[in-house]
């Protein structure tokens, strides 16, 4: 009899701890949201994939990354199907996945967004630069006004490539004003989605500073949620699902920028994972290799201190199209790239997802 009554009392108390859990799991907060989960591990009442989720994570622990974060959503629905980070170093979670930090080569986006609005450019043009691809454009103007040579790419190239030099001459064909209004419409302004705390800019004062913004150089800052924002609007023909983890958020869905430019957006970054800067890892598997639309980004930043490896994608699966982010940071000693985790996080993807 007593213990049936333990048992009773014990079964009770569980009951109690998980309804607990469940009634004080945040809502509407997407930040909050992810902070709870790594506090409880409890993935009831989530839009979670778990076991994508923890295969994720042993892999940026068997490769002791420094510092990494994945994330993963749906662009149609806005579910979260993964989020975790990692740390070699020994960073708590949340430190840095809501923190603007340097967006390096992925602002392009953003310029090339500016282009299309301003009806300059789209992805089929060609344009001509007039320094080496990966330039730091500390001479740029003074070259562009001095020589008569000069290099011809097309906008997807330039933009599989990360051609900074290209980009510098795009941004100076297009006002100043608009790649400031188009850095604003892709959040870059300081506010809070819910709980996302979205990056900024610091407005160019001339034209070095101009083509330095425009190029990914410096001057522009998103936190991979942030980061997860843009992704989702390119990969859902200009609409926001505002992202979900916890499967009583509300959805909302809003109208970011026009569909045919985020065709055209994405159709800019068809080249990346074949003929461009994810090349190498992507040709492991060409299905996976064609139905992925990337930009990288790198850059050496400081807090969290490392060389930054930004990956954001969009993978079409057969189920659903996906929107993908990664961040690495890295030792001069010890590297993981961000192109090599997101690969392996599609292929994981296709594992648990999409079978």
């Amino acid at each position: 009899m007593k213990k049936n009554k333990f048992l009773f009392l014990n079964s009770f108390l569980l009951f109690f701890l998980i309804i607990s859990c469940t009634t004080n799991f945040p809502k509407n907060d997407l930040f909050k949201e992810y902070l709870y989960l790594k506090k409880y591990e409890n993935f009831s009442n989530t839009f979670i994939n778990e076991n994508l989720q923890k295969d994720i994570h042993l892999v940026m622990k068997n490769h002791k990354v420094p510092y990494g974060v994945v994330i993963i959503s749906d662009v149609k629905d806005g579910r979260i199907v993964a989020i975790d980070e990692y740390s070699q170093r020994g960073y708590n979670y949340g430190k840095y996945i809501n923190k603007p930090l340097q967006a390096a080569s992925i602002f392009k986006l953003i310029t090339f967004y500016a282009a299309l609005s301003s009806n300059i450019y789209n992805s089929k043009d060609s344009i001509k630069y007039y320094d080496r691809m990966y330039s730091e454009l500390r001479n740029y103007l003074e070259k562009r006004n001095k020589t008569r040579f000069y290099n011809k790419t097309s906008i997807k190239n330039a933009m599989a490539l990360s051609n900074n030099a290209a980009f510098a001459e795009i941004s100076l064909k297009i006002k100043k004003e608009n790649i400031i209004k188009s850095a604003e419409r892709f959040f870059f302004n300081r506010t809070n989605i819910r709980g996302i705390e979205t990056g900024y800019i610091d407005f160019p004062e001339d034209s070095l500073k101009l083509i330095k913004l425009a190029s990914g150089l410096d001057d522009s800052y998103m936190s991979p949620l942030h980061a997860l924002l843009i992704t989702m609007i390119i990969g859902n023909e200009g609409k926001l699902c505002l992202p979900m983890i916890n499967k009583n958020d509300t959805k909302k869905v809003l109208d970011i920028i026009d569909k045919k430019m985020a065709k055209e957006m994405l159709n800019s970054i068809s080249l990346t994972t074949r003929l461009g800067t994810s090349r190498k890892t992507f040709s492991k598997d060409l299905n996976i290799a064609s139905k992925t639309y990337a930009k990288t980004g790198s850059i050496y930043a400081t807090d969290p201190d490392g060389y930054y490896n930004w990956f954001v994608g969009v993978y079409d699966g057969e189920k659903s199209r996906y929107a993908i982010v990664v961040l690495t940071v890295n030792d001069p000693e010890w590297s993981v790239k961000a192109n090599y985790i997101a690969f392996r996080s599609i292929e994981l993807l296709n594992k648990y997802e999409e079978n």
